[in-house]
């Protein structure tokens, strides 16, 4: 009997998760199948619901394993409170879980299921005496609708929830054939962007920033560029969010700091020792522990003043109000380098956190810079967004200026500086080098006539 116990034992560690003890991927496929046939017999519809953590790494990183391991514990008990006795759950590895719904007769009950697993997780958990809350994004394919095929099933699932964490997570999406489509062309940029770097396909552009008053480039903004040889050009909006995904982002924007910071120094050398370069930096790179360092590192590599370096965040850097962020912006206003607030107005809570943080620069969105011409409620945003900008001592940037018309109510306003196609659009290096010559030009011409008269 004692060897029945160790067999039973075996068998158990075989089929089950250690930590949660809920069925591992093993017995979860095997009984997948099992349903699928019972389904079929049946004639019945089952769902797949795939499920991830939101955060799972991040309280990993920052709270340490065990908190992780308790995390787990816990979602994979709300899991199995919230599903009915003839449905199945079962944990895939790491902080994805399965969950399959038998005996379906409309796709509004799985709508109802998945919204109270959501809900669920909108509760925080009591972790290492915190409280917490991390939501789920899920994704569902139905059989037969989708696929027969077991395997299949957890696949389209998967693509699924994919789809939901890119579209801002803690949300429900069920499998289209479109989404298996994304799924490829991301797969397919994820593996060309690996090596890109490698490849030397990236190229730094730069856009003009332009003094409103005197209509005078005083400085630029780093943009990535990226011509892939299998997928020709690639828009930031496409690769930009993959490679913040797969954590790529940290040796990329490394790359555009140092390109951008000697191009900077070369031009505040020949043309203008102020001139200003404002950079991006993603949210994964600004919870690097390193960045901080590395920043210090490419300011002494190219002995580049502080004051004309300019990081630009969006508030969604802020949003997870993590210590390691508040310290790196501590840090980074110490060194003396500024910090911008990118696309102003489009968030939340843009005016507490302009507040509460060394900001130094506030850029309006160009999605108000618009319409400032033809509607007047955007236009009072805009007034408000510079006088309040300026209120708090911050310098202020418009972005998306494309008109004459738009130019000179800014100016009534008494906007900072200004940019976009109105001035010039991103230019590549020798092309933004000739707008800076042209200019250097016209002064020393213009200077000439004065000494003359």
């Amino acid at each position: 009997t004692q060897y029945k116990q160790q067999e039973e034992k075996i068998l158990h560690q075989a089929h089950y998760d250690s930590l949660t003890g809920l069925p591992n991927r093993l017995l979860s496929l095997d009984r997948l199948s099992q349903m699928v046939r019972d389904a079929h017999r049946a004639q019945k519809k089952l769902a797949v619901l795939f499920l991830d953590l939101d955060d799972f790494k991040k309280v990993n990183d920052t709270m340490g394993h065990s908190v992780g391991d308790e995390l787990l514990i816990q979602a994979a008990g709300r899991l199995k409170n919230t599903i009915r006795d003839s449905d199945m759950v079962g944990r895939l590895g790491g902080d994805e879980f399965i969950i399959i719904l038998s005996n379906i007769n409309e796709p509004a009950e799985i709508d109802i299921i998945a919204s109270k697993l959501l809900e669920k997780f909108h509760q925080p958990f009591n972790l290492d005496n915190r409280e917490l809350v991390s939501t789920i994004s899920i994704g569902i394919a139905l059989y037969p609708l989708d696929s027969e095929d077991p395997k299949e099933l957890i696949r389209q699932a998967d693509s699924a929830m994919y789809y939901s964490k890119d579209r801002g997570r803690n949300i429900f999406n069920f499998y289209t054939h479109q989404m298996n489509h994304d799924m490829n062309r991301r797969l397919r940029v994820e593996e060309q962007l690996r090596s890109a770097l490698k490849r030397k396909e990236f190229e730094v552009y730069f856009q003009p920033f332009v003094d409103i008053k005197s209509r005078k480039i005083i400085g630029a903004e780093a943009l990535l560029r990226w011509n892939n040889t299998l997928l020709g050009p690639m828009t930031p909006d496409e690769f930009i969010p993959i490679a913040e995904q797969t954590g790529l982002i940290v040796s990329i924007g490394q790359y555009v700091i140092d390109v951008a910071f000697a191009t900077a120094k070369k031009w505040q050398q020949t043309y203008n020792p102020n001139f200003k370069i404002a950079i991006n930096v993603s949210p994964k790179q600004f919870r690097e522990n390193t960045f901080v360092d590395m920043l210090n590192i490419q300011l002494d590599k190219h002995q580049i003043h502080p004051s004309t370096v300019e990081l630009e965040i969006t508030e969604g850097v802020l949003l997870s109000s993590d210590a390691v962020i508040d310290s790196n912006l501590i840090s980074i206003n110490d060194i003396g380098v500024s910090i911008s607030m990118d696309d102003f107005g489009t968030g939340y809570s843009s005016l507490s956190y302009l507040r509460s943080y060394p900001f130094n620069t506030l850029k309006v969105d160009k999605s108000f810079i618009n319409d400032i011409t033809v509607d007047p409620g955007d236009l009072e945003l805009v007034g408000a967004a510079i006088a309040m900008g300026h209120g708090l001592n911050l310098t202020v940037v418009a972005e998306g200026v494309e008109t004459e018309e738009q130019y000179n109510l800014l100016n009534a306003l008494k906007c900072d500086y200004g940019q976009g196609y109105l001035f010039s659009k991103p230019l590549p290096q020798a092309a933004f080098e000739a707008l800076l010559l042209k200019q250097a030009t016209n002064e020393k011409n213009k200077k000439r006539s004065l000494i003359r008269r």
